[in-house]
């Protein structure tokens, strides 16, 4: 019984928790109560397609849907892109360092410690010049800077997310190798005679992705916590982007559950893989 009440009761409560944070802007307000807000809020997540915003800049209201799930697929997009670029680029980085004598691997280090201390702001700021300045001197543009109207720009801001991510990633990836190396089936399969690159490829990398999906809710609140500098400084239409400017207690708890459910969903996916793979619970 217990097995089935927790997958429900969990994200149940979550959402719960959002609603109730959402409300909590009109404490700040005399003319309106606390549950006054919440039943509100209550209200516009039972009837979402009611939900109406006003225009800050023609003062026209309008309705929220399906605005907003574009502004969501549009950071969707640029958030899955640069998860997939951070695995994919980390995994590559790591192979390097595999195959690397040890005046590379410590390269490999210094730069993921220094790249991983940058802040994201300055990140893009050196890339969005660099282009431009690359533009001005060969009059050639390697990609667009930026969102200008209906062209909303998806490769570059998930490149440029991708690049904390990345280096984290190997980190990571760099220490579980280390610890790897001198457990008991490593050094088994090399008295075997077993290639050091089948050892890599079929179990070391297999065990120390299970190792870094540990880590998971932080790299994901890493992007996340990336994401309304990173829409602002590239002029993309995105749903922390809308939020930011259309806030309200209905708005921000719908867009906080947009946000929670997928990522949920990839995380206790990723606990179900696991626990099928070494045989244990884990919890994400």
């Amino acid at each position: 019984m217990k097995s089935v009440i927790k997958p429900v009761m969990e994200p149940l409560l979550i959402i719960l928790g959002i609603v109730l944070v959402s409300s909590t802007t009109a404490v700040f307000d005399i003319e309106t109560s606390y549950f006054d807000s919440l039943l509100s809020v209550f209200k516009d997540i039972i009837q979402p397609y009611e939900l109406v915003y006003v225009n800050p800049v023609s003062e026209i209201e309008r309705e929220v849907f399906p605005l907003l799930f574009i502004a969501f697929f549009s950071s969707a997009r640029i958030v899955f892109l640069a998860l997939a670029i951070a695995i994919l680029t980390s995994l590559l980085l790591l192979v390097f360092y595999f195959i690397s004598g040890e005046f590379f691997k410590k390269i490999i280090k210094a730069c993921s410690v220094v790249v991983s201390s940058l802040p994201d702001i300055f990140i893009i700021a050196v890339l969005q010049l660099g282009v431009i300045l690359f533009f001005k001197s060969m009059g050639l543009l390697l990609i667009d800077v930026a969102s200008t109207g209906e062209n909303q720009v998806t490769l570059f801001p998930a490149v440029t997310l991708s690049i904390l991510p990345t280096f984290f990633f190997l980190g990571l990836l760099v220490s579980f190798l280390i610890e790897e190396e001198h457990l008991s089936y490593v050094e088994l399969a090399k008295s075997k005679g077993l290639n050091k690159y089948r050892i890599l490829f079929i179990h070391m990398i297999r065990n120390i992705l299970i190792s870094v999906t540990y880590h998971g809710k932080q790299i994901v609140w890493m992007m996340l916590s990336n994401l309304l500098i990173l829409e602002y400084l590239f002029n993309v239409f995105g749903v922390t982007s809308f939020l930011f400017s259309y806030n309200s207690p209905s708005i921000f708890a719908i867009t906080a559950i947009l946000l929670f459910l997928p990522i949920y969903t990839l995380l206790k996916s990723l606990q179900l893989i696991i626990k099928k793979r070494i045989g244990k619970e884990m919890s994400l």
